[in-house]
């Protein structure tokens, strides 16, 4: 793999997690463990690709910070099948992902293919576009990469 591609290359841009609760979680972090005050957004619906099939979930999100510049994503599914009720399925809450800011997205997806290590699950968000890896087993947390997208410019009247 690629010195660009080797996590100790990288940046951890977010750490995410996976609750049933997130507004209940959201008060924990902020009280016991500094993180800022979370910005907690209504359920939407989002199309993801999860395991190979196209899929509309509806998920609960909330963004924090750590030390200032480290995002903390709470996420909590509503609705559909994902990754994330996979997780919650299991018996599991909490500490579920990093995150890293890449140039070249499709580079990184080559490079873990590669290694044996396939997308568990896709999609975009505004601009961006996301993928995580089954990084699970190998290095016992799920990794996603994102690639976050130009904006387009205004024109002028």
């Amino acid at each position: 793999m690629s010195d660009d591609l080797k996590l100790g290359h990288l940046k951890i841009d977010q750490l995410g997690y996976v609750y049933k609760d997130i507004e209940k979680q959201a008060k924990i972090m902020e009280n016991m463990f500094g993180v800022s005050k979370f910005v907690i957004f209504d359920p939407v619906d989002v199309k993801v690709n999860y395991r190979g099939v196209n899929k509309t979930i509806k998920m609960k999100a909330g963004f924090g910070t750590l030390y200032d510049d480290t995002q903390i994503e709470l996420l909590q599914p509503v609705e559909g099948e994902s990754m994330y009720n996979e997780f919650l399925d299991q018996g599991r809450e909490g500490f579920h992902h990093i995150l890293y800011i890449v140039d070249n997205l499709q580079a990184v997806i080559n490079k873990y293919k590669e290694a044996g290590i396939i997308v568990i699950q896709s999609g975009k968000v505004m601009r961006s576009s996301y993928v995580y890896m089954d990084t699970e087993e190998t290095l016992g947390i799920i990794v996603e990469f994102a690639k976050e997208g130009k904006r387009g410019r205004r024109k002028k009247e």
